[in-house]
This record gives structure tokens, C-alpha cells and sequence, in this order.
């Protein structure tokens, strides 16, 4: 009576079984005899494998691994794992019946009140692929990270830095471990901390972090000017997605637009210096001419020696007109080309710098004695007999 009760009581259980491995569509669930033979194939193994029941039932389950796996003994390694530890997980290649394949992801445990072992597996091909896609990706992004010259980074969206390049390492001096978390900053010159901070503040919001500042080198000390940028990398609405960003070493560039800015400070106090003389020669021109013809003479002749005096400027850096050079940059606007080249005309003194305003007004003053020297006689032909003029 008990024995019956007790078969009775195993059915409904036995029904439930065979209800869930109908009903699995989504996974092929076997069993397995101790010589890998099948014993039970649900419809969930007929639709992933491409075999039938009938087909499968007696035969050896090692049809469904690969050739290369078959080779290798992995069915029967997985047997005995799975005897051994109480179950074997199989991530690999799998074989339909038309010879196509697929990544199955894979359980194998032993039975516990009868003799083989059940074995379910499902199939992640996608998501296999999508694995393999997102570490090649994590491999070309480590490649392109330590191979630009830029100092590389990956943080999360409040500037918590997760990964620096190995180029950040040697640049700074501080180890992968050392710039974890905000440890990064200490690399940063103190006084631009603040704001490297707060611009995390806004960076969510527009997608972008973006700032310039100083980033100490660890090699002398150094505090360089570098240009920091950084985007999510699965988009502005992501708020756990990690970012990614470069610092750019910019600062020979901010030198050069200090240099440039000064330049361009003292270019325009030079024009409004040069725009004041002209206006004051034309006056002056103006008052001492008699006729509109000789006022235009006489104006490009001035014009002509203020030209002389800013080429001679425009040659040197340091904004000092060399005095023997002025004069014979006034003498030569005058000579002859024959008189230059006779050694009549030869400049000699001590070397005296001029600064440009003296040198434009002294330029002007020479103009005024050579012209008046050739315009009364004494030179370019003095007489027969005469030295040679010297200055």
C-alpha cells in the first residue's frame, strides 16, 4: 500500500518535468547516459539543433560539438567534470544538423535519482558577438590611448578618473593607483584646481568637458599649460557612462599668443605713433610749400624717408635702429649708383643704437640735410680737387 502511495505520489512531479521541457522552447534540455548517448530530447534541443527526437534518442550526443572539440575529448571531459564537481559549464561552438554553428552557452549536471546527467544550453550568438565586438573596441581604444602623444583619460561624469594612460603616468610622475578618484588633481597646478573642479559641474549638461590648465611634469617640475576635453561615451543623457578625454599640451602655443598679443599691442602703438608723424610732416609741408606741385614733391620725399626708417625697423627684433645703418640708408636714397660704388661717400663713428622714435626723427632730420646738400651744390659733385664728404 505504501509502495503505491509512494509511485502515485512521483507522477505528478514526473508530469511537471515533462511539462517544463515541452514548454522550453527557449532551451535545449537533454539527458545523457553515462556513455553520452541520448535519452530524452526536448522540443527546445529539436529547434536550436536542427535534430528530432527520434533522431537523437540512442545516439551520442557528441554530434553536437565540433569537429575540433570531438578531436579534443571535450564531450567527454565535460562527463567527467560534471561527475566530479556536480556540474560542468560549457561556453563554446556547437554543430547543427545542417553543419552551421553558434555560440551555446551551456550547463551539464548529473541526474541524482538515476544513472546520466542533464544537460541544458542556449543559444548566445549575439551576445557573443556583441562581447567580442566591445573587446575589440576596449582593445583599439587601449592601442589609440597609449599610442597618441595626448595624455589620456576615462572618469566618470563627476571627474571620479577610473583610467590613465600610460603617457599620464610618465608625464606626471603619479601611478595608475596614485590617480584614482580625484588623486589626478594633485597634478594640477593648485591655483587651477578650482576650476578644473567646477567645470565638472557643468559638463553633464552640455555633453562636453572643457578646460585649460596647468599640469605639473614630473621629469624637472614643470607646470605646462594643457587643454582638457572630454565627452561620454554613450551619449549626453547618460549619466552612469563613462567619459573619455585627452589633455593637450598647448603650452608653447600659449606662448606664442602672449607673444603675438604683444606684437599686435605694439604694432598699433607704433601706427599711431607713425600716423602722428606723418600728420605732423604734412603740416609742416604744407606751411613751408608754395605751390600744390611742390607740396606733393616734397611730401613723398618725406614719406619716402619715414619708409626707409620703418624697413630698417621692420628687419630687427629687439626695436633699436643701428645709427650707421640709418644714415647710410639716407645717403644711399641720394648717391648715384656710380658715386656709391667709387668709395666717394663712406660713413664712419662709434655704434649707436636708436630707439624707433628717435630713429624716425633723426631719419627725417638726415633727409633734410641731404636733400638741402644736394639741392645747394655740395653734393653729389663737389669740386675738382675736394675730400671726399664723410659723415
Amino acid at each position: 500500500m505504501v509502495k503505491q502511495e509512494s509511485i502515485e505520489s512521483k507522477r505528478p512531479i514526473e508530469e511537471l518535468f515533462e511539462l517544463i521541457l515541452d514548454s522550453s522552447t527557449d532551451f535545449a534540455i537533454f539527458t545523457v547516459d553515462e556513455s553520452r548517448a541520448v535519452t530524452s530530447w526536448n522540443i527546445g534541443a529539436e529547434r536550436l539543433f536542427g535534430f528530432s527526437q527520434n533522431e537523437m534518442v540512442g545516439v551520442s550526443a557528441d554530434i553536437i560539438f565540433t569537429e575540433e572539440d570531438r578531436a579534443a575529448a571535450v564531450p567527454k571531459h565535460e562527463v567527467a567534470q560534471a561527475r566530479a564537481e556536480g556540474k560542468a559549464l560549457d561556453e563554446r561552438w556547437h554543430q547543427r544538423k545542417d553543419g552551421s554553428r553558434f555560440w551555446a552557452s551551456g550547463l551539464m549536471m548529473p541526474l541524482k535519482h538515476s544513472v546520466g546527467f542533464v544537460k541544458i544550453t542556449r543559444d548566445r550568438t549575439e551576445q557573443h558577438a556583441a562581447n567580442q565586438s566591445l573587446r575589440a573596441n576596449e582593445e583599439r581604444f587601449r592601442l589609440l590611448a597609449t599610442s597618441i602623444p595626448q595624455l589620456v583619460f576615462r572618469t566618470l561624469p563627476d571627474g571620479t578618473r577610473t583610467w590613465g594612460s600610460p603617457q599620464w603616468i610618465d608625464f606626471t610622475g603619479l601611478g595608475l593607483e596614485e590617480s584614482l578618484g580625484f588623486g589626478w588633481l594633485d597634478a594640477i597646478h593648485p591655483e587651477d584646481r578650482e576650476i578644473t573642479r567646477l567645470a565638472w559641474t557643468g559638463a553633464r549638461e552640455i555633453g562636453e568637458y572643457y578646460v585649460e590648465h596647468r599640469v605639473r611634469r614630473e621629469k624637472n617640475g614643470e607646470y605646462r599649460w594643457h587643454q582638457t576635453r572630454a565627452k561620454p561615451l554613450e551619449g549626453i543623457n547618460s549619466d552612469a557612462s563613462d567619459w573619455v578625454g585627452t589633455m593637450t599640451d598647448i603650452h608653447d602655443l600659449r606662448g606664442m599668443q602672449d607673444r603675438q598679443q604683444v606684437l599686435m599691442a605694439e604694432l598699433q602703438h607704433r601706427t599711431r605713433n607713425l600716423l602722428a608723424v606723418i600728420q605732423s610732416v604734412c603740416r609742416q609741408t604744407v606751411r613751408s610749400s608754395s605751390s600744390l606741385e611742390e607740396f606733393a614733391s616734397e611730401f613723398e620725399s618725406r614719406l619716402h624717408a619715414l619708409s626707409r626708417v620703418q624697413s630698417l625697423l621692420a628687419r630687427i627684433d629687439d626695436q633699436s635702429v643701428d645709427l650707421h645703418a640709418l644714415v647710410s640708408a639716407e645717403l644711399a636714397a641720394h648717391a648715384h649708383e656710380e658715386e656709391a660704388k667709387s668709395g666717394k661717400i663712406h660713413v664712419a663713428g662709434p655704434t649707436v643704437s636708436l630707439p624707433a622714435m628717435a630713429a624716425q626723427a633723426l631719419g627725417l632730420a638726415l633727409h633734410e640735410l641731404a636733400t638741402n646738400a644736394v639741392k645747394y651744390g655740395r653734393w653729389p659733385r663737389p669740386p675738382a680737387g675736394s675730400p671726399s664728404p664723410g659723415i
